[in-house]
């Protein structure tokens, strides 16, 4: 993203206030500032103006325009409190004023914003748009020609957001929408539009990193290819090697960034966040037995400690139940030395593959588009086809850069259709990398029994008579939450390309209405919840407790959006009871408190000794 320069109008005439049209401009802007505030872009310059406002105050003096915010960047949270609390103050104090036809100043205010932003930025390149909120689209009271010519002087684009509730067809006769048609690259958008957008949990946009840069190769010995010639593999007369790279098609993504601070206090006895560096020590401890105890106490041990330097510390490796140390000579030897490439080592049919033995996030594999050549491209295509056609997966040797680990992958074809900008649509051959466990992965485990079971206080449970019964209601179950063949599935791959998706501005608007409801209507397309329950309740708490002063917190709720993802999707209606009842399942209270549950439990029926006596018995005869 280059560099931005936004600045808002908001019209605050008394029908602006009245509507709350300037308080849903104020959420949208809060919302706007405090997303910027988290990036903290120094090159992304924020203003604010007040149009049709009793209020004058602006570098060229003209009446009823008040510049409530200079430019300003990077934009910081502090900053964005004072902003949202001034404009809150204002419309307080104005929220009674009769009505006023006097006060028209919606093109002066486009002007003072136009000069404003030449004298601040003068011959830089930086994208200018200015976003005007109001609910009057008949105040500009221009002709055609004065149109042209104040889209040639405002050099910036204008993004209109409509507050009233007028109809499409009474919209279109207005000179706003006009000036809009006339400057490029300008929309329109509804108040509700912008506030639903931001309540929307949006999928953000994660550029492509290479990950991989290396040969695919097949029939080559791996002990020739680990040198550090690159081109070791192309002397083998049985080796076959492709140029390809990876991107990474899905990555696990964090929380929140968080730093460890302490509360302390300046010289104005105003409490402020310092940041806490670490410091790691090492210490050892000198245990010497404690003499004095007496027989019947039990031996105590007192330590005194001991400060060592860093460079005193070394690692110990572990055998067995004890630790060796190496020395640097074997240290060295111990890290096995390894080289880019992607070794085949054979090929498996796809249904020979479990799932479950996919224990990685994917990467695409496609063929170089910066080292390779047509060749490149034409081997990797056929090879691409002609597994799809057979109904294979690859098992390979996967190393991503010298000296890391190596991992044995599964590579599935696929093919990924997509539009580009001129709507043609083209198939971009590629191989899924997925890793594949170790055997040192895999683990051992108990399932619990199935059969001869037992309540919670060890009371045998009769033999289930209705089996079928039991079976055909699991079933019904199943297919009540199926999600195979949902008509609100988009079509559209998930993957797209990055000039369809990124945006030429940070402002949050509904560009992509199309991706957006797909997100919302596939059930297979689940956000990250958490991270954005972090943000929701962060700025909630901003805006409760620094913004209104609110003394108490309230933890706001889920978002709609948000609780249908993670809600159980349910295709068919079906009545579990029965189930429940023929599964003699016991549902819990999860209201109750730990003693209450207790409580409940020791209430039950529990086997005396004898019993308990005679069943440990049996349990050693078997």
């Amino acid at each position: 993203m280059s560099s931005e320069s936004t600045t808002f109008i908001v019209d605050v005439s008394p029908s602006m206030i009245k509507k709350d049209c300037v308080f849903k401009s104020m959420a949208y802007l809060e919302y706007t500032l405090l997303n910027k505030s988290k990036k903290n872009r120094k090159t992304d310059w924020v203003s604010c103006y007040l149009a049709n406002c009793p209020v004058s105050g602006n570098s060229q003096e003209v009446p009823n325009v008040f510049q409530i915010q200079p430019f300003l960047a990077p934009v910081t949270t502090t900053d964005t409190i004072k902003f949202i609390r001034h404009l809150k103050q204002y419309c307080d104090q104005h929220s009674h004023d009769g009505t006023t036809e006097d006060l028209q100043s919606m093109i002066q205010c486009l002007l003072v914003a136009s000069l404003d932003i030449k004298q601040k930025f003068q011959a830089r390149k930086i994208s200018k748009q200015i976003v005007v909120f109001t609910d009057n689209l008949d105040e500009l009271d221009i002709t055609d020609e004065e149109i042209e010519v104040l889209a040639k002087e405002l050099n910036a684009r204008i993004i209109l957001v409509d507050c009233s509730k007028k109809g499409q067809e009474e919209k279109k006769q207005s000179n706003w929408l006009k000036l809009v048609k006339a400057i490029p690259n300008s929309n329109v958008y509804t108040i509700n539009e912008l506030l639903i957008e931001i309540t929307s949990p949006a999928t953000s946009v994660v550029k492509p990193v290479r990950v991989f840069s290396g040969e695919l190769r097949f029939g080559a010995d791996v002990l020739s290819t680990q040198t550090p010639n690159p081109n070791s593999g192309i002397k083998d007369k049985n080796c076959i090697c492709i140029k390809v790279e990876a991107f990474p098609a899905t990555k696990a993504v964090s929380g929140l960034n968080r730093k460890t601070v302490v509360e302390t206090e300046d010289s104005n006895m105003k409490k402020k966040f310092v940041a806490v560096k670490s410091i790691i020590e090492y210490e050892i401890h000198s245990e010497e037995k404690n003499k004095k105890a007496n027989e019947d106490e039990e031996m105590e041990s007192s330590y005194t400690s001991v400060v060592i330097s860093k460079d005193s510390v070394t690692k110990a490796y572990r055998y067995g139940a004890d630790y060796v140390v190496l020395p640097s000579v074997l240290v060295d030897q111990t890290v096995y030395e390894t080289f880019p490439g992607l070794d085949v080592r054979g090929f498996l049919d796809r249904e020979a593959l479990p799932r479950y033995y996919l224990t990685s996030e994917s990467s695409f594999i496609i063929a170089d588009t910066r080292l390779g050549c047509l060749s490149d491209t034409m081997a990797f295509g056929a090879l691409v086809d002609v597994m799809l056609e057979n109904r294979k997966v690859a098992v390979a040797r996967y190393v991503s850069k010298k000296d890391s680990e190596v991992n044995m992958c599964a590579l599935c074809p696929i093919l990924v259709e997509h539009a580009d900008m001129d709507s043609e649509t083209k198939v971009v051959r590629s191989l899924t990398l997925c890793r594949l466990p170790f055997a040192e992965d895999e683990r051992v485990t108990d399932f619990p029994k199935l059969l001869n079971r037992t309540t919670t206080s060890g009371t045998p449970l009769e033999q289930e008579t209705d089996e079928h019964e039991i079976d055909e209601l699991m079933e019904q179950l199943v297919d009540s939450m199926d999600t195979d063949e949902l008509p609100a599935v988009s079509v559209d791959n998930y993957y797209q390309p990055i000039s369809r998706v990124t945006a030429d501005t940070t402002l949050p608007l509904p560009f992509l209405k199309k991706e957006r409801e797909a997100n919302k209507k596939d059930p297979l397309r689940v956000p990250t919840v958490f991270i954005y329950r972090q943000q929701q309740v962060l700025m909630e708490w901003i805006h409760q407790l620094m913004i209104n002063d609110s003394k108490e917190f309230q933890i706001p709720e889920l978002p709609d959006s948000l609780k249908e993802k993670i809600s159980p999707y349910l295709f068919k209606n079906f009545d579990s009871n029965e189930l429940v009842k023929l599964l003699r399942i016991k549902k819990v209270d999860k209201s109750k408190l730990p003693s209450e549950l207790k409580d409940e439990l020791e209430r039950e029926k529990i086997p005396d000794l004898e019993t308990l006596l005679k069943r440990g018995e049996q349990d050693s005869k078997e």
